[in-house]
């Protein structure tokens, strides 16, 4: 099920990337804005765009909107959007979305919650743009305006996207970001589980970290060994 009732670890596998790499281009796909408009994706690409996915229950990226938005100030040659995705930690105050209104109200109250800069464009219930890119919660991709995917990272890190996106400015060569997330303060995620779900979800969170952890590692571990082997 996409659009999940309640986080668990097992419904994120670390070890496999799907989605779109670098050099492929984007579907063509219908999302909507906050005031319930249709626009197609390619719309919004008149110049370079830094997609970021995230929604108001995603801790990773609601700790990152500051960050974001200092780097779309400083970067203008850039579009900057979020693509409003699933809900990463649905709970009984901010339930999984049941239909597309329901989606356009989240993301609206997003906005009203967040000092969120960027504009935020809603993709389709079932996630369609989202299983394009790769399913993961705070992905961050860097899109020419012919829909080509120029960088992907699996985990949005602002300082590394700020390279990648000085270099591209520079007609630079670039690394890519690393893959690896990078926690947001813990207060962040308190706050956004807290808002989500009440006690209950902080809870279920702290009880599920060691697996997510234990998962992540292992993940990292396999991906390493894969790597020292194709060098081999």
């Amino acid at each position: 099920m996409y659009n999940y009732n309640k986080f668990e670890p097992g419904l994120y596998d670390y070890s496999k990337k799907t989605g779109l790499m670098p050099g492929a281009h984007l579907p063509n796909l219908v999302l909507q804005t906050r005031g319930g408009t249709e626009i197609r994706l390619y719309d919004v690409l008149d110049k370079m765009t830094v997609l970021e996915t995230g929604s108001l229950t995603c801790p990773l990226y609601v700790g990152k909107i500051s960050s974001m938005n200092a780097l779309a100030n400083k970067h203008k040659n850039f579009n900057f959007a979020v693509i409003y995705i699933r809900e990463a930690h649905p709970g009984k105050r901010i339930e999984s979305v049941s239909d597309m209104a329901n989606k356009i109200e989240h993301a609206n109250t997003l906005a009203d919650f967040e000092n969120e800069n960027r504009q935020i464009y809603i993709d389709t219930v079932d996630g369609e743009l989202h299983h394009a890119l790769g399913l993961l919660p705070n992905m961050v991709y860097v899109i020419s305006t012919g829909g080509q995917v120029l960088h992907r990272s699996d985990w949005n890190t602002p300082d590394g996207l700020d390279k990648v996106l000085t270099a591209l400015e520079n007609g630079q060569e670039f690394a890519p970001c690393s893959d690896d997330f990078k926690p947001v303060p813990f207060k962040v995620t308190l706050r956004v589980l807290y808002r989500a779900g009440g006690i209950r979800e902080v809870l279920a969170f702290l009880a599920h970290l060691p697996t997510l952890i234990r998962n992540k590692r292992a993940a990292d571990k396999k991906a390493q060994k894969g790597h020292n082997e194709a060098v081999c």
